[in-house]
């Protein structure tokens, strides 16, 4: 059974693409014409004093555009790092944990990343589907106050975890208990690879309910008194009784 799944950045790596094709195909159209135009009409254009406005436009028009192709090129690679880094799936023994990358802003002169961060009770998990047509992952609870889903929303420095008996424990101790809102539905986008990698997810959530519910319950703890006791009582009996 797989307990972690990374972001598949592929699909936006792809976005980047197109993204790219979309910003700068208008400009490399507007320089190609405007070269064009000032080659078959230099003479006029050098007679009328028009062709070095003309160069100085195409040749702006390709600064810029080179200008914009890095700038777009920087900002969907930051994205693709990020998702990388803070989006993922994780099945404890005893809890799911959903987490992703929702943005960063600069605070007192340092970078914040934010995300949100969803934790599953196994013993609140009534119910696990997805949809092929909206390529979602569906997961329903039941319970009541902390039972339910979590959801935090907060920078990933304050959100740090570690899985302690397969239940996620924040460094910051006011998180296991506060800061959160619940949730009875969670739904979870193909963010991981497509339809075909929610349906691996929800099958290893299934065997990890199962496994989660085939565990044997801790015995109660029952105190028992040691022999030296029993035998002070039993002597203190007999003399009462003479």
């Amino acid at each position: 059974m797989m307990r972690f799944f990374h972001c598949d950045t592929g699909r936006y790596i792809k976005r980047r693409k197109y993204l790219l094709w979309i910003t700068l195909l208008p400009l490399i159209q507007g320089s190609v014409i405007t070269s064009l135009i000032v080659i078959v009409n230099f003479r006029a254009f050098y007679e009328k004093g028009y062709h070095l406005p003309a160069i100085r436009a195409v040749t702006a028009a390709a600064v810029f555009g080179t200008l914009v192709f890095f700038a777009t090129f920087f900002i969907t690679e930051k994205a693709v790092k990020r998702n990388a880094r803070y989006t993922f799936f994780e099945i404890g023994t005893k809890a799911l944990i959903y987490s992703r990358y929702s943005g960063e802003y600069i605070r007192r002169g340092k970078r914040v990343i934010n995300r949100s961060l969803y934790v599953v009770p196994l013993c609140s998990l009534k119910k696990i589907g997805y949809s092929e047509k909206k390529g979602r992952l569906y997961l329903e609870a039941d319970g009541d106050g902390v039972a339910k889903i979590r959801k935090y929303h907060d920078s990933s420095e304050r959100l740090k975890y570690k899985l302690s008996d397969g239940f996620p424990q924040f460094e910051s101790w006011w998180y296991n208990e506060h800061g959160f809102r619940t949730l009875t539905v969670l739904k979870v986008p193909a963010i991981f690879g497509g339809i075909e990698k929610l349906s691996e997810i929800a099958e290893n959530i299934a065997e990890a309910k199962r496994a989660f519910e085939n565990t044997p319950k801790p015995k109660p703890y029952v105190h028992k008194e040691a022999d030296f006791i029993k035998r002070k009582r039993a002597i203190e009996k007999l003399k009462k009784q003479k």
